[in-house]
């Protein structure tokens, strides 16, 4: 599906399969209690900003990475379920907090087939955060396959 809306778009954060959020067999990301976005299936460990903008956050575990764009927008890209309980092994982060970043600079490495091995669900969502979503006008989403840092899985638009 292209996007027609004019706004703002938002790239996949890893390789792989896009799905809705709402499909994630995780309440918090089904519910869209955090927010309202996607979820990547990874085909590569690769995560990479799905945003222009600043590093705000970055998990205790370091599977939880968020970037707040030049518009005040915050995206927060969760790699994997229940993944905290891994106390960041397997994740080698690229950047630190405060750091600048353009959409598609590496801002992760995860170790994919150690998560699998210890039985975790490499499913990742990509999301607009929930107290950013009150500034969104309009979501589009795109599913199917996406390639890191080149895909455009989301388009917003503001309220004016």
């Amino acid at each position: 599906m292209l996007f027609r809306d004019k706004g703002s778009e938002i790239v996949a954060a890893m390789s792989g399969h896009v799905t809705a959020v709402g499909d994630v067999d995780e309440p918090i990301f089904a519910g869209k209690v955090a927010g309202d976005g996607v979820a990547i299936i990874p085909a590569s460990g690769e995560a990479v900003a799905p945003i222009s903008g600043t590093v705000s956050l970055i998990g205790e575990q370091k599977h939880t990475y968020g970037i707040t764009g030049f518009d005040g927008i915050e995206v927060l890209l969760h790699i994997g379920i229940d993944t905290v309980k891994l106390n960041g092994e397997g994740f080698i982060p690229a950047v630190k907090v405060g750091d600048r970043v353009q959409a598609g600079d590496l801002i992760c490495t995860v170790d994919l087939d150690l998560l699998r091995a210890r039985h975790f669900d490499t499913t990742s969502p990509l999301i607009i955060t929930s107290g950013s979503m009150d500034r969104i006008k309009r979501l589009t989403l795109r599913t199917g396959q996406a390639a890191a840092g080149q895909t455009a899985v989301m388009r917003y638009v503001l309220n004016k």
